[in-house]
């Protein structure tokens, strides 16, 4: 009993580290190479960011009537550190680094997302 007990917990172990390795190495693997961050307001792009030339990360201001955003870009990554809104969507969803879901800042009309360079 003992013997098949074990058999299995090694069995499920080495299932689980080989799906977490796997899961940082695939996201890991295109993470900022040749990815662009383009931000919107209003429906218009006002700026893009080659996320994979980043080598010193910062932050700038995004500043509309209808108020101000803090954004920072790091190597493969970007995300509004804070913003004058008050429901924190947008900074509580932290850094994206791919296209998957963008960020959204209703109350600013401002949105930045991720063109993979297979887009």
């Amino acid at each position: 009993m003992i013997r098949k007990t074990k058999f299995w917990v090694i069995l499920f172990s080495a299932v689980f580290v080989i799906g977490i390795a796997a899961f940082f190495l695939l996201r890991s693997a295109g993470a900022g190479q040749g990815a662009t961050a383009r931000i919107w307001l209003n429906g218009e792009i006002v700026q893009e960011i080659d996320l994979g030339s980043v080598v010193v990360p910062y932050e700038f201001d995004i500043t509309t009537d209808l108020g101000t955003n803090r954004v920072r870009v790091e190597h493969g990554s970007i995300a509004v550190v804070s913003a004058d809104c008050p429901d924190q969507v947008c900074v509580r969803q932290g850094a994206i680094s791919g296209g998957y879901i963008p960020i959204a800042c209703v109350p600013h009309e401002l949105v930045i997302d991720i063109l993979s360079p297979e887009d």
